[in-house]
């Protein structure tokens, strides 16, 4: 059932990745009740994602025995590498534990996604270091990117940055505060012919970043925040929950978006509620049914607006 599936789904989408040049893209999500999966190709390797409710297993190392053999099928219907195929079992993750490290193999190899070059690691983290339901979202910001100073917050490995980069952004400034984040993000700017002080990777606190830039007078024209649902980092003493802080980060970022600036704000978290007063100063509006691609069947992977900050302070 699994491998017929996949090979429907790759088929129905082979129109589509030939047309816009997609070879990382979600081949299989959770389609099957029974085969609560998700598959990913990168090029020619394949992330598999199990996502697990152990207190319903029985036998959770025969689940997962079964996991890996369904997945192994999987790989070579594709006619993918064995080495080639990495599984990762996944529970329901709170904010920053979607990054915990792993494993600590540092194997990265690189993909390439709308004409630029990024680095994967499926191996390490739960995440790839590239989102993929992100990818319509990244190429809005590349053609919106021209002649703008861009700002990419809570940046992860910079993909924004880089597709900005490529839009022909006068400047782009990166800010996470992982090292290993922000040492990614540079790779990838690198490796796309991007650098110097004209494209900056800040190592720092989104909040204490963003008042340092007011007191300094910094703004921007473009502005990408894709915050996690929750944080509560060793390095800060403070804790985000995108719920409860979702308006006074909005009001903090237009303190440094120029009048008419574009601010790209997303969440995944599923149960997230726009106050009212999250977008007051601005003109937003959902993108959600735009930003999400077509190969993703869960429609609710992430919700995004897009909002233009208006004149007046």
């Amino acid at each position: 059932m699994l491998v017929n599936r996949v090979r429907k789904n790759d088929r129905k989408l082979a129109r589509w990745r030939k047309r816009e040049a997609v070879t990382c893209y979600r081949l299989y999500d959770r389609d099957i009740p029974e085969l609560p999966l998700t598959l990913d190709r990168y090029d020619d390797h394949l992330y598999a994602a199990v996502w697990s409710r152990r207190r319903d297993q029985d036998d959770p190392e025969a689940a997962n025995l079964l996991h890996v053999w369904l997945i192994q099928q999987v790989g070579a219907a594709l006619g993918l590498a064995p080495q080639n195929v990495h599984l990762k079992e996944r529970e329901r993750q709170r904010g920053a534990q979607q990054y915990t490290l792993l494993a600590k193999e540092r194997r990265r190899f690189e993909v390439r996604e709308g004409g630029l070059r990024f680095e994967v690691n499926l191996n390490d983290y739960l995440d790839t270091g590239l989102f993929l339901d992100h990818r319509q979202t990244r190429q809005m910001v590349r053609k919106e990117a021209s002649g703008t100073d861009m700002l990419n917050l809570f940046a992860y490995t910079g993909s924004f940055s880089v597709y900005a980069a490529a839009g022909g952004a006068v400047t782009t400034t990166t800010v996470d505060l992982s090292q290993t984040y922000c040492d990614w993000a540079r790779a990838n700017l690198a490796l796309n012919g991007f650098g110097g002080p004209d494209h900056q990777v800040i190592r720092a606190d989104v909040e204490a970043f963003l008042q340092e830039a007011r007191a300094q007078g910094r703004s921007w024209d473009l502005v990408v925040c894709d915050p996690p649902t929750f944080s509560n980092s060793k390095r800060t003493e403070a804790t985000f929950d995108v719920g409860r802080d979702q308006t006074p980060m909005m009001q903090a970022l237009r303190d440094v978006i120029r009048p008419g600036g574009a601010l790209y704000y997303s969440t995944n978290f599923r149960k997230f509620q726009l106050s009212d007063e999250t977008f007051h100063g601005y003109d937003a509006t959902e993108i959600s049914a735009t930003t999400v691609p077509p190969d993703f069947r869960d429609r609710r992977i992430h919700r995004c607006w897009r909002a233009l900050r208006r004149g007046d302070r």
